[in-house]
């Protein structure tokens, strides 16, 4: 039901990233209405979008920031997250790390600068659908759906998409052999995170 696809992750610098402030003004079973609209109480990328945060960092810094969110975002476990996506012919990188090809330095270095509020706008709205610590629904925990879910988070073209995580039982029976209720434990913490998908979905339609 579940198949995995990993996609790579790209390499990472050693610059320092600034810290950039979190929205913890949300609280568990707020739901945020527009993850773009400054007005909006409840929204939980307000402050971490901010474009002051983004125009005082150098090149070096984007890059890493970059890189620390893809590696954020794989860590939660929701779907297997790839490279960034940038607006860049193909012939552009020469290699991992967003390494430039000649004559394309200032390109690849714009395209990172204006993908990283996404990204950064991202990482934040799947922490925040992982703090809700969501129960599993049946109508967001079929193929269709997930598919359906997958499908719309990579047509919004921040970070390349794989699938879905799904959870590995444990192996409490004997010779080392999942019981049933393992199964079912596993089956539930995926429906868990093909809930939070779905959240993702719903709050990153704005990004």
């Amino acid at each position: 039901m579940f198949s995995i696809r990993i996609l790579p992750l790209v390499a990472i610098g050693c610059a320092t990233v600034p810290s950039i402030p979190l929205d913890d003004s949300t609280e568990p079973g707020d739901t945020p209405t527009d993850p773009t609209d400054p007005t909006d109480p409840t929204d939980v990328t307000d402050n971490a979008v901010d474009p002051s945060d983004f125009e005082s960092m150098d090149d070096n810094q984007i890059r890493a920031l970059i890189g620390e969110r893809l590696m954020e975002l794989q860590s939660l476990e929701i779907v297997h997250v790839g490279d960034v996506v940038l607006d860049l012919p193909a012939e552009a990188i020469c290699a991992y790390g967003w390494t430039p090809c000649i004559g394309f330095e200032d390109d690849v270095a714009d395209a990172l600068r204006e993908a990283a509020p996404r990204v950064e706008a991202l990482a934040q709205i799947g922490r925040f659908a992982v703090d809700e610590n969501l129960e599993a629904q049946n109508e967001t925990c079929t193929d269709a759906a997930i598919d359906a879910n997958l499908d719309d988070l990579a047509d919004l073209e921040v970070v390349q998409i794989g699938d879905l995580i799904a959870a590995e039982p444990e192996r409490n029976c004997p010779y080392s052999q999942p019981c049933d209720e393992d199964i079912e434990a596993a089956e539930q913490i995926t429906c868990e995170r093909a809930e939070a998908l779905d959240l993702i979905v719903e709050l990153a339609q704005s990004l």
